[in-house]
């Protein structure tokens, strides 16, 4: 585990909330002087998806805040963690019965997910309510951070399956669902060709991944979307959308885009309207994409 990372969480766990708010607001200031480069990422994201609504001053302002965000998001993981009567309290559950139903049919739930609010507390405040949850991760560039990542996750109870190598992927994965257990796929992510399909998002043009739909077709698990975002109080709310309707009316092909482009469409509807809660705005390959060209 990184150990200035432990550091950090140790330093946490000890202190109160409104304590780790000052420290955060004390180095933000360091903290948006080091991050200019993601700043500028997101400030092509922004010009992007919204032109000339705002002035680029506005959308620099725009990504300090939400840098501001994730550091806040990061904090609040680390402090509930280890305070989970805290947590529940605090953490609201919207249509809760559609995932109760789902697993009802004992299949698992394929739960279709983003980079929206903190949505490592979703999967553990699912744990804590007694799921047993599965996130699918793709390789992550720092090692460092993603042994310290599974460190955490495994000791929150939340299964981390990587995709590589693939024997195993699916074997884990399958596994679960068998189990009648809950697999997270973070759908917004920036796949290859050679693993997605194009689909707009926000009329950019980005590739998105077939792994929810793949995995339905072979194991008939249901599919469910599901956010987690926060309000002014600092509560949270899981969003737990009705069990996704897959289209089976033209070719393979065409059913895969059309699904995987309505998933698509759930996540853009949630990111419209909790904008300053997505990370994906720092995603530095979608910013690459180009619009796509009505037809």
């Amino acid at each position: 585990m990184n150990a200035s990372l432990g550091f950090v969480e140790r330093t946490i766990s000890i202190m109160p909330r409104w304590f780790i708010n000052l420290i955060v607001g004390a180095v933000f200031p360091i903290v948006s002087w080091a991050t200019k480069g993601l700043n500028q990422i997101c400030v092509r994201n922004l010009e992007s998806v919204y032109g000339e609504a705002q002035d680029k001053k506005k959308y620099e302002r725009l990504g300090q805040q939400f840098i501001r965000a994730i550091a806040d998001a990061m904090m609040d993981l680390l402090y509930y963690v280890d305070r989970p009567k805290k947590l529940s309290r605090i953490v609201e559950f919207e249509n809760e019965d559609y995932l109760k139903k789902a697993l009802e049919a004992g299949k698992g739930v394929i739960a279709v997910s983003a980079h929206l609010g903190n949505f490592p507390l979703m999967f553990v405040s699912l744990v804590q309510k007694g799921y047993k949850v599965n996130v699918v991760i793709r390789s992550m560039r720092d090692e460092n951070f993603s042994r310290f990542i599974f460190y955490q996750c495994d000791k929150w109870g939340i299964k981390m399956v990587p995709t590589s190598p693939g024997k195993q992927f699916l074997k884990t994965t399958i596994g679960a669902l068998k189990r009648n257990e809950i697999l997270f796929f973070l759908l917004d992510e920036v796949v290859t060709s050679d693993n997605g399909v194009k689909v707009k998002f926000f009329n950019r043009e980005v590739m998105r991944a077939k792994g929810p739909v793949l995995f339905m077709e072979r194991t008939l698990s249901p599919i469910l979307p599901m956010f987690i975002v926060q309000d002014k109080k600092r509560h949270f709310k899981v969003f737990i959308d009705p069990p996704f309707e897959i289209i089976k009316s033209g070719t393979a092909h065409e059913n895969m885009v059309q699904n995987i482009a309505g998933l698509t469409k759930v996540i853009e509807n949630y990111v419209s309207r909790y904008p300053y809660q997505w990370g994906g705005w720092f995603n530095k390959r979608w910013s690459l994409n180009v619009p796509m060209k009505d037809h």
